[in-house]
């Protein structure tokens, strides 16, 4: 019996340390700083002109995958993989050595659609007791402006933390990233000229 209760203390420290603890990871000061919109344009685009040039092909050799998978690790880091996954057909039947289709059953809005816009730029910060905890990030959110009811709400944020080298990286999404079915293709919204 008498372990138990030993048990049971433990338990109950162990419950009560963790509720203190995430007391403490409260932060101490927020802030939000407007970021530079057309720099925020800038890395979209630089992002999304790749995903576009991609998707308007209709298909890419096995050794020009090679290159877009290294490209786009460059480019969008850890998320490199999910994006090319939703760009291509994958066929699990097909030679190893084939080509590589590119889908064309989605629409993946990019700011150089028509009515696709950067509406807002924010970094925001976090400061904490143990600045370990500190955080900031870049948080660009793009929308949908038009006149098409199927995409009436569409709205994307990239989310951007700093490196070790103070750049940004991208660090996250959140939103639709796209649509896919036979309705929709890359042409499916006008391009801006």
């Amino acid at each position: 019996m008498r372990k138990f209760y030993f048990v049971l203390l433990i338990i109950v420290i162990l419950f009560l340390s963790a509720c203190q603890s995430s007391e403490q990871l409260k932060p101490i000061k927020e802030e939000t700083i407007n970021f530079d919109i057309n720099m925020a344009i800038e890395m979209v685009e630089k992002k999304e002109k790749m995903i576009i040039d991609l998707a308007l092909r209709e298909k890419v050799s096995k050794l020009e995958y090679k290159e877009l998978e290294k490209s786009f690790t460059d480019e969008f880091g850890v998320h490199a993989k999910d994006i090319l996954s939703m760009l291509f057909i994958n066929n699990m039947d097909s030679d190893p050595e084939s080509d590589m289709y590119v889908q064309q059953n989605t629409l993946y809005p990019t700011v150089f659609h028509k009515g696709i816009t950067i509406t807002n730029a924010v970094i925001y910060k976090s400061y904490f007791e143990n600045e370990f905890f500190n955080q900031t990030r870049l948080s660009i959110k793009e929308e949908y402006v038009g006149d098409d009811e199927k995409l009436k709400d569409w709205k994307r944020e990239y989310i951007f933390t700093p490196n070790k080298n103070g750049e940004w990286e991208l660090n996250g999404y959140s939103g639709v990233m796209n649509y896919l079915g036979e309705d929709y293709n890359m042409n499916y919204l006008e391009l801006k000229r």
